[in-house]
């Protein structure tokens, strides 16, 4: 494997439905599982610049806590006011054991 990726868990430590915050590079990005595919965006809320780990899942979506907005996790878009811009969505696979962020992709 080649870089840019980088290890940041293990899948087992991701339980279904739950995701962790990551730094990498001195930036957080959180690592979601879904019904065992997982998913990486950034860790802010592109309304008010609020970390999304605050905040909780419901199925491929990411809610804010500070004013409620869902982000998808595929695509990174806003799914209702008051988010008007997308978050960054990440290339993300599980191979060898670990879960691998590439931190370099921003797929918007």
């Amino acid at each position: 494997m080649e870089a840019p990726w980088i290890a940041v868990a293990a899948p087992e430590t991701i339980a279904s439905g739950k995701f962790i915050k990551v730094t990498v590079a001195k930036r957080n990005y959180l690592i979601a599982n879904v019904n065992g595919e997982f998913y990486a965006v950034e860790d802010n809320c592109s309304h008010e610049d609020y970390p999304l780990s605050y905040g909780c899942l419901n199925g491929t979506e990411i809610k804010c806590s500070l004013h409620g907005s869902r982000f998808s996790l595929a695509t990174g878009a806003p799914l209702n006011d008051p988010a008007e811009t997308p978050i960054c969505t990440y290339r993300v696979k599980v191979n060898e054991g670990q879960v691998w962020l590439d931190p370099t992709a921003v797929m918007q």
